[in-house]
Formats: structure tokens, sequence, C-alpha cells
């Protein structure tokens, strides 16, 4: 009885519209099943971006590590040699000596340098650093008496290469030592 009072046309809307109804709610329903699945999608990129990320920054501080390690190695062994000539330094051949042992401490306090950089130390201005006693002669004193021997090379340019010849220094000795 209900339906012979309702139109046709209204009942086929009814159903239309309830037909519509459920094909919207499936469609959002997929919808936010296929938002979910992309929203999952970029979260797995960006893990597997982060990690990524990770694995070359840990690649990254191994070789800084080694490099540091290396480095550190050089410089014992550039000291031990600093240390050889240093002892080497007496003698009149001291002259020639002068220039490698600054040649290897300039390249010592750069690779001190380099590795302070590499492993993030650096000097504290608060800790003072130990100061070492100088090694150079004193002069001789002022009451001995002084002579001056001035031998002047036979050439004045290298047999060998023709080059010039430099002035090395001079010794300094008390009369009573016997050369």
């Amino acid at each position: 009885m209900f339906l012979a009072a309702v139109p046709p046309d209204r009942i086929i809307k009814t159903v239309m519209s309830q037909k519509y109804l459920i094909r919207i709610a499936e469609l959002e329903r997929l919808l936010s099943e296929q938002v979910g699945s992309e929203a999952l999608r970029q979260k797995d990129q960006q893990l597997s971006l982060v990690e990524e990320t990770e694995a070359f920054l840990r690649s990254a501080l191994t070789r800084a590590e080694e490099k540091i390690e290396e480095d550190e190695r050089e410089i014992e062994h550039l000291r031990a040699q600093i240390e050889k000539l240093r002892r080497m330094l007496f003698g009149t051949r001291s002259e020639k000596l002068r220039r490698e042992v600054e040649l290897a401490e300039a390249l010592l306090k750069q690779r001190e340098q380099d590795s302070d950089r590499y492993s993030g130390r650096e000097d504290d201005p608060q800790v003072p650093r130990q100061l070492r006693q100088s090694r150079h002669r004193r002069p001789l004193p002022a009451h001995l008496p002084r002579e001056i021997h001035r031998l002047e090379p036979e050439e004045s340019c290298c047999p060998e290469c023709g080059g010039e010849l430099d002035y090395l220094g001079e010794v300094s000795a008390p009369n009573s030592w016997n050369w």
C-alpha cells in the first residue's frame, strides 16, 4: 500500500540515489586505500633514503678515521726524522742540514694541523703549551781575544755545476782548542 501512494519515478530516484551512495562510499574507500598506500610508499622511499645516507656517512667516517691514522703515523715518522736531523746538527755540515730540518718541521706542523682539523681537535688557548729550552750556542765571553781568519775559496763558482758559492758561516772557538 505504501508503494502505491509513492510515484514510480520517485521510487526509481530513491533506489538510484541509494546505489549512487553505495558506489560513492565504495569509491571513497578505494581512494582512501590508494592514498594510504601512496603515503606508505613515500615513507618507504624516505626510509630507504635515510638508510642510504646513513651508509654513506658511515663510509665517510671510516675513510676520515683511516686518513687520521695514516696522518698520525706519518707525523710520528716525521718526528723521528726531525730528531735524527737535530742530532746531526752538531758539526761542520750543520748549515746544510738546517734547511732540511726547517722543511721537515714545516711539513710536520702542516700534518699536525691537518690531523687536528680531521679529528676535530683544536688548540685550547686556556691550556698553556710547554716551553722548550732553546739549544742556541751562547756567545763567547767578551774578555777573550778575537782573531778573524777569513778563508776565501780559490774559485768563486762550483767546479761541478758552475753555480755561485754561498758563504756557509763561521766557527768560533777559544784559542786553547786544538783542531
